[in-house]
Parts: C-alpha cells; structure tokens; sequence
C-alpha cells in the first residue's frame, strides 16, 4: 500500500520529520486529497502528538494505518485520523503520563519540603494531562466512560487489534502479511528505558549473554526467588510467581530452566523449577566464592614477593673471597636479577 506520510520514529524528531512543523509541510502537500498515514512508533514529545492529532482532525480526510508497535504519542496522533485501521498483529499501548524527574543532591528539612512541594505539584499537573487523554480517548471510544479510560491508561497494558477494536480505538483491523512485532531482551530494555511496560507482551530470547551481570545480582535475584512461608490457600497450588525484573527475562537461558511461563508481567515456575533454579544459584555463588578465594590468594602471594623483592633491593650485597668466573662470568647476582627470575610467578 502506498502511504502518503509515515511515522516510524520517535514522535517530535526533526531529523526523523515526525514533529509537528514537519508533519503539518508534509499534509499540506494533500490538501483536499485523502491521505494514508502508516504509524509505528513508541511514541515520544506528548506536544508533537496532539498538534498533529489536531492537524489530521483539520485536514479531515485522514486514514490512519496502525503497525508493529504503537504506543504513547503515537495513538494520540492516530486519534485524529477520520479512520483508524490497525494490522492484526500489531500492538497498541496508552498510558498515564510522565516526565523526567532527577534530584541527587543533600538537602535540610526546608531544601526537602520545597521539593516536596515541587512534586507535588508535578504530580497534579500529570493528573491533569491524564484526564484530558482519558477525555480524548473517550470520544473515540463511544461505549467507554472517561473513568473507564483514565484507569485503562492506569493499568498501562498492550492491547491485541481485537483488544483495540472491542475498546474502540480502531475502526477496522487489516488481514496484513506482515509478521508478529517480536518482544526480544534487547527490546525490551529499550522499552524501559524509555519508561514503557512489558505487561501483555511476551518476552522472545534472542542469543544474549546474562552470564555477565548475573554474579553482580546473585544475591537479588535468590531473595525474589526464595519461597516464601506457605499457608493453606498457596499449598493447593503447584506453581509460585514471582515478579519479573529485567535481569529474570534471561534467567531461563542461564539457569537452564525450561518452559518458563510469563503472565501479566510474571514468571511461572513449578516446585522442581524452584528447586532448579535455588541449586543452580547456590552452585553459582559457591563458584563466585572459590574465584573470590583464588584471587585473594593471588594477590597475597604477589603481595608477599613483592615485599621479599624490596626488601633484597634494599639490603647490602654479601661480600665474598671466592669467585667463580666461569658460573658468574664476572656478573655478580643482584636483587634485580633474583626479581627477573621470579616475576614471572608473579
């Protein structure tokens, strides 16, 4: 299909030509025309969004074509399109709003009630910002209260194209070709660091090392996986879970656990998986112990040469009467030589 204007990038970019002054040359091109958008993009710049929600709502005759991943911004954008089609695998995010909140430095007891009061008002001003979403969502989604919605954008969920089309975010899911967007490790850091949830998604392997950071968070993860005291409501079940961080997404690869079950953001595992995974966490950190040894030893005896070395070169050289030319050939044995013959020990 033939798409008059694209958004796949971060929404607000200049560069990407998804920004608002951007977005409003490139529809300009189409005035009185109908115009197909494709959108797939995790969203971005909330300001970006709803200017050119406003401009595809202005132009009118908008059909927006939904793929891939769309969350954020991006379903603010496809709110203003006259027509909403969304690919049958594709995904679809809303949620509350944020922004970037960073203090590191030491404060007294004024210095911490000015930022509380900062905050606060952080915080209402986002309440705000959600009830016009909720609003905005709401008169697209006819059979859905404002308060329906707001707590849809609390729960920030993925919904399938028939989770859309039954809210009422889309008019029409497409019979696409194209391939199930694929939730990989890599990705979904990508989507926390840009402050995105897992939830509704399932997390697909792809080849990555854990074995790097997994001694570094050894002792977190067995607290979350150390059961917990059993009553008699949690006995009739077979299964535990537990919360799912980032770092448990590898998990099954390095502890050689099968079939993990992930669920509404958790992680499934039977009695003998538990079991599994406590062994082979207990056989990691033996093993991060005996290195730990091993280095301190070695360490202790590089310590315990260097001092021997010093202490050579800084003794006086023993005299002696006899000389064996032949052995020496007139070299006499420094401490510099008795350090040479042992460096490499060290």
């Amino acid at each position: 299909m033939d798409y008059q204007i694209i958004i796949n990038d971060y929404i607000g970019d200049h560069w990407a030509g998804t920004d608002k002054v951007s977005i409003q040359n490139q529809i300009a091109k189409y005035k009185d025309e109908h115009v197909d958008v494709k959108i797939s993009s995790l969203g971005g710049s909330l300001d970006d969004g709803l200017d050119i929600r406003q401009q595809f709502i202005d132009h009118g005759d908008v059909t927006a074509h939904l793929h891939g991943f769309v969350a954020s911004a991006a379903t603010v954008i496809a709110m203003g399109a006259k027509k909403i089609v969304m690919g049958k695998y594709a995904l679809f995010l809303v949620h509350q709003c944020s922004n970037t909140v960073l203090v590191w430095e030491q404060m007294n007891a004024d210095d911490l009630q000015a930022l509380i009061e900062q905050l606060q008002k952080n915080k209402e001003d986002n309440e705000k910002i959600d009830q016009v979403l909720a609003a905005m969502y709401a008169s697209r989604c006819k059979n859905h209260t404002q308060e329906e919605l707001l707590e849809l954008l609390k729960e920030s969920k993925w919904l399938t194209a028939q989770e859309a089309l039954e809210w009422g975010f889309i008019d029409e899911i497409a019979d696409t070709d194209e391939d199930a967007p694929q939730m990989t490790n890599s990705l979904a850091k990508k989507f926390n660091a840009a402050g995105l949830p897992l939830t509704g998604l399932e997390i697909q392997p792809d080849g990555g090392s854990f074995a790097r950071s997994i001694l570094d968070s050894l002792k977190s993860i067995k607290d979350i996986l150390t059961p917990k005291p059993k009553n008699s409501a949690v006995e009739e079940h077979s299964t535990k879970l537990i919360t799912m961080n980032e770092e448990l997404i590898k998990v099954n690869a390095l502890l050689a656990v099968e079939s993990l079950t992930f669920e509404d953001g958790k992680i499934a595992l039977t009695e003998d998986q538990m079991k599994a995974v406590e062994n082979r966490l207990n056989e990691l950190e033996s093993q991060h112990d005996a290195d730990v040894n091993t280095i301190a030893e070695r360490d202790n005896t590089i310590s315990e040469l260097t001092e021997q070395v010093a202490a050579l070169q800084a003794a006086p050289a023993d005299e002696t009467s006899v000389v064996d030319e032949a052995s020496v050939e007139n070299h006499p044995v420094t401490s510099k030589d008795l350090f040479n013959n042992i460096k490499d020990l060290i």
